[in-house]
């Protein structure tokens, strides 16, 4: 069900037995890298049916000391979009990203949503009818909060659109930041 992006790292992620949780730990992006489709360490899933809801629980813990690193949830094929946590001068900001054209090297937009203060966060993704895609996000779990626009998934190069998780940097380090996934759940 789930699938790496490429041949996977054993510094990507780590299942802890003890608290249950998946930590993802950022990777540094290849540096020919344009936007995520040159990401190899997306975690993916193919997307079961035509409309469900995707919603993860996660807490993002970056390093401190990396400009732009960051974790999310995201809808990955020839184009993407998602909602993540960016750490950025200082602050960590839930931040919605997309990318018409992925696969042909087009930039990522970015829209800063809030500042997020630490804790557990829920993301969630409805995938509707048409493959209309709207993103939310909760600190409770119970009142979600809509992020404005829809975005028209599109397919992958050799499959349908993929749903998954992301946690990356730009740059090289040793100790880079991590996110701990507490569940990820797909519901009609």
């Amino acid at each position: 069900q789930w699938q790496w992006q490429a041949n996977p790292k054993s510094t990507w992620s780590f299942v802890n037995g003890i608290t249950g949780k998946l930590r993802l730990f950022s990777d540094k992006l290849p540096d020919s890298a344009r936007n995520l489709w040159d990401a190899p360490n997306l975690l993916l899933q193919k997307i079961p049916t035509d409309e469900c809801v995707f919603t993860t629980k996660l807490n993002f813990k970056p390093n401190g000391k990396i400009e732009n690193e960051r974790a999310g949830l995201v809808v990955m094929g020839m184009s993407y979009a998602g909602i993540t946590l960016r750490y950025a001068k200082g602050n960590t900001q839930l931040v919605y990203i997309s990318c018409r054209d992925a696969a042909k090297g087009s930039k990522e937009n970015e829209t800063v949503i809030c500042e997020y203060k630490g804790g557990a966060i829920y993301l969630r993704m409805k995938i509707m009818s048409g493959a209309k895609c709207t993103f939310s996000y909760s600190i409770d779990g119970n009142m979600y909060i809509d992020v404005p626009g829809v975005f028209q998934a599109e397919p992958g190069r050799w499959t349908g659109a993929k749903v998954g998780l992301l946690c990356s940097r730009p740059t090289q380090i040793n100790d880079s930041g991590f996110a701990d996934i507490d569940w990820f759940r797909v519901e009609k």
